[in-house]
């Protein structure tokens, strides 16, 4: 009896998990896979600041850049009742995590600040304050998250909507957005890469 017990306190999170639709786990668990950089399967502070590193490192950053982002990425994981994202950030496995992070979809915050964070991310790689990315420049956003080379045309011109090769702040968060939102089985979002297979 004790058995039993254990079992179903083991799958009382199953059909939670089993409710959100497949496309938006397969999109989450990419990023995490894009994030968790320490493999510990929760994204926490220290993949922040290990992803922080990385952007630095790859996008050849001036200081002052460097210094906003570490600040952004500090401000992203505190863990206090302010924070609209607490659900993601407080959450110790990958399923409070997911679960977390499917809960804020219905909070105009917690979405806001994930796509503020992207918005600002942007403007750390376009250097020169143009308001746009070029696809190289872009690059060095993609290979900060060492995603697959052979996807980075193809998601640059999925946002670049007007096909001006210039990809602007609000085309990129529009895209974020919808990556985080959307549960389209039939996106062409490949935001972070190639969707893992969940």
């Amino acid at each position: 009896m004790t058995d039993k017990a254990e079992n179903s306190s083991v799958n009382q999170h199953v059909p939670q998990i089993r409710q959100i639709p497949l496309i938006w786990l397969r999109k989450m668990a990419t990023i995490f896979l894009s994030w968790d950089l320490d493999k510990d399967g929760v994204v926490g502070y220290d993949d922040f600041m290990s992803r922080a590193d990385k952007i630095i490192q790859i996008g050849c950053l001036p200081s002052k850049a460097c210094d906003d982002l570490i600040e952004l990425f500090r401000d992203t994981q505190r863990r206090t009742s302010d924070n609209p994202n607490l659900g993601f950030v407080a959450g110790t496995s990958l399923y409070e995590q997911l679960t977390g992070l499917w809960e804020s979809r219905d909070d105009s915050a917690a979405m806001d600040r994930w796509c503020n964070l992207y918005s600002d991310v942007f403007k750390i790689f376009d250097t020169k304050s143009a308001g746009f990315l070029t696809f190289e420049q872009y690059m060095a956003y993609w290979d900060s998250f060492e995603l697959d080379k052979r996807f980075a045309r193809m998601q640059f011109d999925y946002m670049n909507t007007n096909q001006d090769g210039k990809l602007t702040n609000e085309e990129f968060n529009i895209a974020y957005r919808d990556y985080l939102m959307s549960t389209d089985e039939d996106t062409h979002n490949r935001f972070f890469g190639p969707l893992i297979i969940y």
